[in-house]
């Protein structure tokens, strides 16, 4: 299930580039995922910093496929709260958690480049616990994701980049839509072993 989005119009950006551009909000949702669980998406708060920071170091320590140790993630609560906020104000980008009985348990989100060339893209990053893998939970955060990025004024192409290992992130995005556009080999080093990580796209318009 996907969320409906309120939103009052699409303006031509190429016609008039200084168009005040309206938000895309994002209604919250209950979802119901592989194992019966029922699983709220939402969009994050400031007061989610946190419980978010808690969930990432969880899951970075858990996964061999991201390209960053727990250790290496510094923000204390009040720069984690200024990152959530970062996405609040912008609108090309989007940080959706989800949450289960009050807990977040994985996020996604769409960072929409500032840059006035690059504004029409964003890039996606997403991450879950561990025990929430395989349960449906990655197809329903990237449909919310793709869906609100199609209601939005601004994007066209979302992409991402994969670990060519990571063979079951690969197929969701593939069913998703998106398409390989170029491999850079032994891209990530993990002590000596080296990995190849793919750049993937979608056009959302």
């Amino acid at each position: 299930m996907v969320l409906h989005f309120n939103k009052k119009s699409i303006f031509n950006l190429k016609k008039n580039p200084h168009l005040i551009i309206p938000m895309t909000k994002f209604n919250p949702q209950i979802v119901t995922l592989k194992n019966q669980k029922q699983v709220v998406i939402r969009q994050a708060e400031t007061k989610d910093a946190e419980e978010l920071l808690r969930c990432l170091k969880t899951y970075i320590s858990q996964s061999d496929f991201l390209p960053k140790h727990d250790y290496e993630i510094k923000l204390t609560v009040e720069q984690e709260m200024d990152w959530i906020n970062s996405y609040l104000k912008n609108d090309n980008s989007i940080l959706l958690v989800a949450e289960y009985e009050n807990q977040l348990i994985g996020n996604i989100d769409v960072t929409g480049s500032q840059r006035e060339r690059m504004k029409h893209t964003g890039m996606i990053g997403m991450g879950m616990l561990e025990e929430w893998r395989n349960s449906g939970l990655g197809t329903l955060l990237m449909e919310n994701a793709i869906a609100w990025s199609k209601q939005n004024a601004i994007l066209e192409l979302l992409w991402l980049q994969v670990y060519t290992a990571n063979l079951s992130a690969f197929h969701l995005y593939k069913k998703m839509g998106f398409v390989g556009n170029g491999t850079i080999k032994n891209y990530f080093k993990h002590e000596t072993d080296y990995f190849d990580v793919m750049t993937m796209s979608l056009e959302v318009k």
